[in-house]
Formats: structure tokens, sequence, C-alpha cells
């Protein structure tokens, strides 16, 4: 055979969720069920919270440990761990070590980002806490810091903007 190329396939385990049998109804209860890991570090930690229809966890993904005052997120690695849980849904949370549950103008446009590339693939971004000590949280749906999706898509070709596939520069 001239070409081969490894073939992979993904199963789906029905397991008990991992954090919580309760269904995270609003802020306040995935606060309840968040906050005991993500208020005890000195720095930024970014989780998120995969979700069934009925709000049942079924993982938690540290998308990212940062800075006492930042962290990444990267909606590609956010989006692999979603669809391996086979999540409907998603919560985002990330603590404020400092104690001051202000959104950053990064942490609003990085929800933004993060609500549009759930959109597009179905799957809703419920809402983006952040937690302080004591069990303080912010959240952005309720002080209505983002609303639905505002994807606007291409009607004609000439609207359609293909990204060139990222490689590294040759050595001269």
């Amino acid at each position: 055979m001239k070409y081969q190329m490894d073939q992979v396939s993904i199963r789906m385990v029905r397991d008990p969720p991992l954090i919580s049998e309760k269904p995270i109804t609003g802020p306040e209860s995935a606060v309840e069920i968040i906050s005991e890991f993500l208020c005890d570090f000195d720095r930024e930690v970014v989780v998120i919270v995969n979700l069934r229809n009925d709000g049942k966890p079924i993982n938690m993904n540290v998308m990212s440990m940062g800075t006492i005052n930042a962290s990444i997120m990267v909606p590609r690695e956010a989006l692999k761990a979603s669809i391996l849980s086979n999540a409907s849904n998603v919560l985002l949370a990330h603590n404020h070590p400092s104690g001051n549950l202000v959104p950053s103008q990064d942490d609003i446009k990085v929800t933004d980002m993060m609500i549009r590339a759930y959109d597009l693939l179905g799957m809703s971004v419920l809402d983006h806490i952040i937690v302080g000590p004591d069990k303080q949280f912010f959240s952005m749906r309720e002080r209505e810091k983002f609303g639905p999706g505002t994807i606007q898509y291409a009607s004609v070709l000439e609207k359609l903007e293909f990204k060139k596939p990222k490689t590294k520069e040759k050595e001269r």
C-alpha cells in the first residue's frame, strides 16, 4: 500500500458526573460546586464545566493556570474537551485571587469569543462566573455582560474569509 493513514475512533462511555449529581441551575449552584476548587489558588485558574441537557455536570476541565492577574482561554482546547465529553452546554469560570470581581476587558472579550465558538457547534455558554475568596462571585449573565450570539454569516462567495494554514517559516 503506497499511502497509509492511522484510523482513530471515539467511544462514549457512560460514567457518573465527576463533580456533582446536582444540576447547575444558576450561578449560585455553580459556585457551590466549583468554589472549593477555585478559591484556594493564588493565581488565576480557568475551568470549563461541561453539562448535560438537564444541567448535571459531566466533568470539569482545567483550561489554564495563569498568573496572579491573568490567564489564557483558547477556544480550540475548550471545544475539544466539550465535544469529547458530549456536552450540551458549558459553564465558564475563573477565579480572581485579588477579590476584585469586576471582569476585565480581556475577560469580556474572551467570553464573547467562546460564546461564538460554541455557538458554531450548537452548544451554549450558559454563563461566565468569576469567583473570589469566600464564595463571592460575579455572573456575567446576571449582569448582562453578554447575550445571545450575534454571528453574521456570509451570504455571498465574496464575503467568505478563508485563512491560510499556519506554517513555520523556512529557515534561511
